[in-house]
């Protein structure tokens, strides 16, 4: 080995010079800014996401509550019981089904329900128009919420009696990782299987 190699290999046995550890500080602290940018973006990212979820999971559970009963609309097997849609504005809707089939509808087995949109809130009202009403708040931060009613022929109808689907569509809000509002829109078709049999 040559004198320039040994010289390399030899140890300072002073230490570090002031030099040597400033420069180890300042690519330290370099790759620290790095990593913490890294760490912030991806941590707002997450809580982004966690919000944009959060909103469509909200518009879903009220989907799902809806279409399961609605789909149930006029259900009538006896022929007794003049099951239907009492009522169908762009905002809320009332039907009744004969649940329990004893050819009556009656304040019980959630045989007329209502379900409504006010003040950011989806709400399900038992047994409107009776003594027997009940309103339960379904889900919160609904920023809008929309009824269509089709007739046969797919074609929008206002007319109670001629109306065999319903098109549901609702916005339900979150909150992303700087506080701004995320929304989220769910819609879907559903058929009234009782209706106009």
């Amino acid at each position: 080995m040559g004198n320039k190699a040994r010289r390399l290999l030899r140890v300072n046995p002073n230490g570090f010079t002031l030099i040597e550890v400033m420069l180890t500080i300042a690519i330290s602290g370099i790759a620290l800014a790095a990593i913490y940018g890294v760490f912030i973006s991806s941590s707002q990212s997450y809580r982004t996401q966690e919000g944009v979820v959060d909103a469509q999971q909200r518009a879903r559970v009220g989907l799902d509550f809806m279409v399961r009963n609605i789909r149930m609309a006029g259900l009538n097997p006896m022929g007794t019981a003049a099951a239907g849609i009492e009522v169908a504005t762009a905002t809320n809707i009332r039907f009744t089904a004969d649940m329990n089939m004893d050819g009556d509808i009656d304040n019980a087995n959630e045989e007329r329900l209502t379900y409504t949109f006010a003040g950011g809130t989806l709400s399900q009202i038992r047994y409107e128009g009776t003594a027997s009403a009940s309103t339960q708040p379904l889900i919160d931060m609904v920023s809008a919420l929309a009824f269509t009613y089709l007739d046969a022929n797919g074609v929008v109808t206002a007319n109670l009696a001629d109306i065999r689907s319903v098109i549901i569509s609702i916005t339900c809000q979150g909150t992303g990782a700087r506080g701004q509002i995320l929304t989220r829109t769910l819609s879907t078709r559903v058929n009234c299987r009782n209706l106009g049999i």
